[in-house]
């Protein structure tokens, strides 16, 4: 009885220490401009992976030598003689047989071809259209709408900044794409933070007015917990199985009304 009791203990003390890892964040820190981006992602202080793409200094030496021009002569090419060897009586009758074969594989080839478009014309027919497949699966949607956005709620956003410079030497330019940009960031911005969790720390968009440039600067930290990725792609999986399944009845559906007509 007490080494039930103690096999129990230690099932449970694995059971609590796993409920707790999948409950600890793994942290992506992001950083990116024109030059640079750094990635690193960490789980309980061990960097799990890590991308590092270093400035380009185009006043690097590329380390290709290229060889002087004197030494880049062209070798003499030996003259040849070409002549002409006539072809014998032999040589026309094994063509003449030749083209007979080809043209008599040809025929056999597009009759070939014509009966397969006629079977692909057909299973073509049976299959559902576009229109169809979607009102099959539009019933699914609804209904995972609002769970689908609480666990992409569990993705978090912290401590995003955001800036970005552009200009040209055209002010009338300048002005426009300052607004277009203000515009396309913005919404993207609304966009990120109805589907994810987002704590925005800091946003400026400079116009430069006197030169043509376009810089930018973000840095981001994402939070995501594995018990909430697991629960998403559960979430997905089932969803998936459910839509196929509804695919699958619409099909064979199409497949008996052919075969009955």
């Amino acid at each position: 009885m007490i080494v039930l009791w103690i096999i129990l203990g230690v099932l449970a003390a694995l059971i609590a220490i796993i409920v707790i890892l999948l409950h600890i964040s793994v942290r992506a820190y992001i950083e990116a401009d024109k030059t640079h981006l750094n990635v690193e992602v960490k789980y309980l202080g061990f960097s799990l992976y890590k991308l590092s793409l270093p400035d380009k200094n185009e006043n690097e030496p590329s380390g290709e030598v290229n060889p002087p021009q004197d030494n880049l002569r062209e070798p003499d090419k030996p003259e040849i003689e070409i002549t002409e060897i006539p072809e014998s009586d032999s040589t026309d009758r094994e063509e003449a047989s030749k083209k007979s074969e080809e043209e008599c594989t040809e025929e056999n080839s597009n009759e070939e071809e014509k009966s397969q478009k006629v079977s692909e014309q057909d299973e073509k027919s049976a299959e559902p259209t576009l229109l169809e497949k979607f009102n099959a699966v539009k019933k699914y949607i609804p209904a995972g709408k609002k769970a689908f956005r609480k666990l992409l709620k569990l993705i978090r956003f912290y401590g995003l900044r955001l800036e970005l410079t552009v200009g040209s030497d055209d002010p009338y330019k300048a002005g426009l794409n300052f607004g277009r940009i203000n515009a396309a960031l913005y919404s993207l911005l609304g966009l990120l933070c109805c589907l994810f969790s987002v704590k925005i720390e800091h946003t400026e968009i400079r116009c430069d007015f006197e030169k043509k440039t376009t810089d930018f600067y973000a840095k981001t930290a994402v939070y995501i917990r594995p018990i909430a990725l697991i629960a998403l792609a559960v979430y997905v999986g089932i969803y998936y199985l459910k839509i196929r399944k509804s695919l699958k009845k619409l099909e064979n559906s199409k497949k008996e009304t052919a075969n009955h007509e």
